[in-house]
């Protein structure tokens, strides 16, 4: 998982992800790592401050079809949606 380096994050936000999730998710986010890359820069060019939390809180959906997380986005306004996750990243799992 040293890729999750190059993404600003530090060794204790990776050792948070890796004690709050379970051997399956952290197998996937070492397998899964341009996947991963992808969907968080993606997200991170909107420009959202609190983007690590998005990615800790809400991993599994980094693990999205590339294509699916773009188009989920997509089809907000981009400055209300990054209001709405910089005020709650718990939205993200509403979208």
């Amino acid at each position: 998982m040293e890729y999750l380096f190059d993404l600003d994050l530090t060794l204790e936000e990776i050792n948070k992800i890796k004690s709050t999730y379970d051997q399956k998710d952290l197998e996937k986010l070492e397998f899964f790592s341009r996947l991963v890359t992808t969907n968080y820069n993606h997200l991170k060019s909107y420009g959202i401050n609190n983007i690590k939390a998005c990615f800790m809180n809400h991993l599994k959906m980094f693990f999205y079809n590339p294509d699916k997380f773009r188009s989920i986005f997509n089809k907000y306004d981009r400055t209300d949606l990054v209001r709405c996750i910089e005020k709650n990243d718990a939205v993200l799992e509403k979208l």
